[in-house]
């Protein structure tokens, strides 16, 4: 105790962010705790690795962010509809694939020299045409109800 009339309580090591009510006992204000009032809480707590750095303040590990270190980060960002699930992982609409969901999926592959563009949409190669890049082009077309079996050729 100290101060003219001894009533004035001592706290060794000081409160930090609370009040000296007793000798030696904090009374912490509100966002802290600890016995010097010193430990910040985050409530909900920080998740994933997060650290609690002031009240309700969350610093987020390397993969995380948002308020409470939920929110997963994914860098490049997902492509085309996909969703970040869990750091650097995307989970990917349907038709996509890949890291970051760039790659189409033809569930019927692009035939001739023919690329998958799009889900099952491909581009095809000069001299085929189709929905898979299988039927030939002739030009001009064949004459006298010819079929054109290669490109250019009836």
């Amino acid at each position: 105790w100290t101060g003219a009339t001894c009533a004035t309580a001592i706290c060794s090591p000081a409160c930090v962010n609370g009040a000296c009510n007793s000798p030696n006992v904090c009374s912490c204000n509100a966002g802290w705790s600890g016995s010097t009032c010193a430990l910040p809480v985050c409530s909900p707590s920080c998740a994933n690795g997060g650290t609690c750095s002031a009240p309700n303040t969350c610093n987020c590990a390397a993969g995380w962010s948002g308020a409470t270190c939920t929110t997963p980060v994914c860098s490049p960002v997902c492509a085309n509809g996909g969703t970040c699930s869990a750091p650097n992982t995307c989970t990917c609409a349907a038709g996509w694939t890949g890291a970051t969901c760039a790659t189409p999926i033809c569930t019927t592959a692009c035939a001739n020299g023919g690329t998958c563009s799009a889900p099952n949409t491909c581009n095809c190669a000069a001299g085929w045409s189709g929905a898979t890049c299988a039927t030939p082009v002739c030009s001009p077309v064949c004459a006298n109800s010819g079929t054109c079996s290669a490109p250019n050729t009836c």
